[in-house]
């Protein structure tokens, strides 16, 4: 009985991975039919190409620029980053979210700052989705229509004839230095004038030249990203220039709008698996350069003939590696609900916070295990190991990937109600 239920469920996995396959492969053959755009655009494999190459020469320069390169801002400009994942209709690349996932990850592997700065470039098109036609189209109208800021309310805003005015200062700005319009979320006191109500919380988009920008990143890990702070005093925003992220209905039709939080999650780990996965790779290289020499806190022994060498390559290859499938599951299962026209369910958007953390911490752990087995030769900048594991740290530190998400999934697991709004 125990092995025929064990057939059943493998076959009933197979089911959903064929469904799958089969429902993003039918959307990639409508997106790319009639496409004359599409022509003209890089392929993803050609953009981590491009952008790994550059991030592998320039990713010293911006650890001193504190921001993205100029040779890597053009390049993302070249290959149209910014509008990458939105939709045709309002020039963009329209690429499948898994394939943006794994462009990310590939990057990484290379540099964290610069596939951070991707993942959030690339991510933050999607908030036109909640917006007008007639305001998004113009935002997104070309190759530089890159938004930077932070969804939390840490403003305040007033109801105003038309719209609001806004006070707030914020961080977290990552590409703040690339940007045309910044996104920053604010709480709306409650209009019965009481404190039982609790605020309204919602998010705008304006444009860069209205804030004041500081320059306060001077940051040990991602350097290169230029997530800095930046303010803003009394400043009218349109009632339509406004919305609540992942709470509204977007207005886009398009279904890559309908994607939730846990996916600008994904994009983030996707930068920590990235960085594991170099750290792997930073290992083996070692072993083999210093095959032949001794390292005296292995016994004399060679690197590449050290046992603890050996467990920690192989453990942390183990750990990016499930991780990334797991959290690739999780995402694709989401996708392909949209793509169906189903309502994303509640078990998914658990699973999908769960797999965001697990691959946080998993590749944060490869990338320990690395360092520990390098020894001594982490200790150089020649060598990938102190980077990876200060980029790591400062990725796992984003609020999608802290502890407190996975336990909104846990909350969520035994019938409570997650903590987060926008889980």
């Amino acid at each position: 009985m125990g092995a025929a239920r064990m057939s059943s469920f493998r076959q009933n996995d197979r089911l959903r991975t064929c469904s799958r396959t089969t429902v993003r492969a039918q959307s990639r053959m409508d997106r790319a039919i009639g496409s004359e755009a599409a022509a003209a655009r890089s392929a993803p494999a050609a953009i981590v190409a491009d952008i790994a190459g550059l991030a592998a020469r320039h990713k010293v320069e911006g650890d001193r620029l504190r921001q993205l390169p100029p040779a890597l801002a053009e390049a993302f400009q070249r290959h149209d980053v910014y509008r990458l994942i939105l939709p045709r209709d309002l020039g963009g690349g329209d690429v499948d979210p898994l394939d943006y996932l794994d462009l990310v990850e590939k990057v990484a592997r290379v540099d964290g700052s610069t596939a951070w700065n991707l993942a959030i470039g690339a991510g933050s098109g999607l908030y036109v989705g909640y917006l007008p036609v007639e305001r998004s189209r113009p935002m997104v109208a070309d190759v530089s229509s890159c938004i930077a800021g932070a969804y939390a309310p840490f403003g305040h805003g007033e109801i105003v004839d038309g719209g609001y005015r806004v006070s707030g200062h914020w961080g977290w700005a990552s590409g703040a230095a690339q940007a045309r319009w910044m996104v920053f979320g604010f709480r709306v006191a409650a209009q019965d004038g009481t404190d039982e109500t609790p605020p309204e919380i919602r998010q705008a988009l304006a444009p860069r030249e209205a804030f004041h920008v500081l320059d306060t990143w001077h940051a040990n890990g991602l350097r290169g990203t230029g997530s800095t702070e930046y303010e803003v005093d009394d400043l009218f925003v349109p009632s339509d220039m406004t919305f609540r992220v992942f709470l509204d209905k977007p207005k886009h039709p398009a279904p890559v709008f309908r994607l939730p939080g846990a996916f600008f999650g994904s994009a983030v780990a996707s930068v920590a698996l990235g960085i594991g996965h170099g750290a792997t790779e930073g290992l083996k290289q070692l072993a083999v350069v210093k095959g032949r020499a001794k390292g005296g806190a292995s016994g004399g022994n060679p690197l590449r003939q050290q046992a603890y060498a050996h467990y920690a390559v192989a453990k942390a290859e183990a750990l990016v590696e499930s991780a990334k499938l797991y959290l690739d599951d999780a995402i694709e299962a989401i996708w392909c609900s949209i793509l169906a026209g189903r309502e994303i369910e509640p078990a998914q958007r658990e699973r999908a916070r769960r797999a965001c953390v697990q691959a946080a911490e998993a590749s944060a752990e490869a990338v320990d295990l690395c360092c520990r087995a390098a020894g001594g030769h982490a200790l150089f900048e020649s060598q990938p190991f102190g980077r990876a594991l200060r980029d790591v740290r400062a990725a796992i530190a984003q609020i999608t990937l802290q502890r407190s998400a996975m336990e909104d999934a846990g909350r969520a697991a035994f019938g409570l109600e997650p903590l987060s709004p926008v889980f």
